[in-house]
């Protein structure tokens, strides 16, 4: 089966085996999409610690409650964000699997759990709060509780606020470390993955949690960051993208949002709309070359560990047709390692829902064996 993300030439798979994969071609994905697309991770800090400041029982004895604040510091000062997690009761220790979800609006938001803090000082970009519980459509908190899994968020805006009408970086976690240190572009994807791997470092703390079946979940621009997270961060065996990440680059709205993508990515796609259907996005981008690589072989950097894509067939932002073939120029390297990439399609629109949480779910039980 060819494959579509090499400008030269495609790739045929009969041509690798997972050794060529991993030694002659997934690096130059890596370095590409560093230097050109999503950017450069900031540093580990030199400083960081989890502070536990509340624990307790929860939703009538079927979780345990426990929040932190993660402080991170390095020569320029420091910065502090939440996290909150659920452990469920009644699982052996050392046993409970779990997922990481990087949320939009606050810890507080997704469940109606009066004990949940809101972060000092937090404001999601543009001023608009949202109270407590008023978000809980996104997650099934309880039902991923019952089955077994622990869950942890944090909430990406209190480590690079996502204001698309102004450069935050100097907000954000960059702004901890010696510019001398520090790539030339400070994105966000890469300071959002950072949040992500500093609630990996917490969970590694956590003797209840199954090390090697931790995943991490994304929807829209954190399915985008997701995938970026499950690249670069092998501690994620399991790496879920719901509406975003699965796009072709020359679909990309990069002109929109600066702060999400490297200005090198100007060389290959210059638009600032979304929502526009491939037709027109295609017209837009013949003029500009190919770019060595795509999506599909960034989404393939997560083999040999496990992938799964949830889709909406109404979702314009996002289009199904454009994830199911991206998927389908992945999929060929992560058979080379005996894997497939797990495909869920619903009805909807643009969104994150109970049942995409019941699909990961479902999937990390009978493909993983979670």
């Amino acid at each position: 089966m060819g494959m579509t993300w090499l400008a030269e030439a495609a790739l045929d798979v009969s041509s690798l085996d997972a050794t060529k994969w991993l030694q002659d071609v997934r690096p130059h994905v890596l370095e590409f999409f560093a230097d050109g697309v999503y950017g450069r991770l900031p540093p580990k800090p030199a400083k960081l610690a989890f502070e536990l400041v509340e624990k307790g029982e929860a939703f009538d004895g079927l979780a345990y409650r426990r929040q932190y604040v993660v402080h991170a510091a390095d020569t320029r000062g420091g910065i502090d964000f939440s996290v909150l997690v659920y452990l469920p009761m009644g699982r052996e220790k050392t046993s409970i699997p779990a997922f990481v979800y990087p949320n939009f609006c606050g810890n507080w938001t997704l469940v109606d759990d009066p004990q949940v803090l809101p972060y000092k000082g937090f404001q999601y970009p543009g001023g608009r709060q949202y109270g407590r519980g008023s978000r809980p459509d996104r997650v099934c908190l309880k039902e991923i509780l019952r089955r077994g899994y622990a869950f942890a968020t944090f909430c990406f805006n209190e480590v690079y606020p996502d204001d698309v009408k102004r450069d935050t970086a100097a907000e954000s976690v960059w702004r901890i470390f010696d510019p001398a240190d520090l790539p030339e572009e400070k994105l966000a994807h890469p300071a959002w993955t950072w949040g992500a791997m500093r609630v990996r470092d917490l969970l590694e703390r956590l003797p209840e949690i199954a090390q090697d079946k931790v995943a991490i979940v994304g929807q829209s621009r954190m399915g985008k960051n997701a995938i970026n997270t499950g690249v670069l961060d092998p501690r994620f065996a399991l790496t879920c993208a719901n509406c975003g990440g699965t796009k072709s680059l020359r679909h990309l709205p990069n002109l929109m949002y600066p702060q999400w993508f490297s200005k090198r990515l100007t060389k290959y796609v210059q638009t600032n709309q979304t929502g526009l259907s491939v037709e027109e996005l295609e017209r837009r981008a013949a003029r500009f070359p190919r770019p060595p690589f795509d999506q599909s072989a960034y989404i393939a950097c997560i083999a040999p560990r496990a992938m799964v894509i949830s889709q909406a067939t109404g979702d314009t932002f996002s289009r199904p047709e454009g994830s199911r073939a991206l998927l389908d120029e992945a999929d060929p390297v992560f058979r080379l390692f005996g894997k497939t990439i797990g495909w869920h399609l619903k009805e909807g629109k643009h969104s994150i829902t109970h049942e995409d949480w019941r699909w990961f779910m479902d999937y990390a039980e009978k493909q993983l064996g979670w």
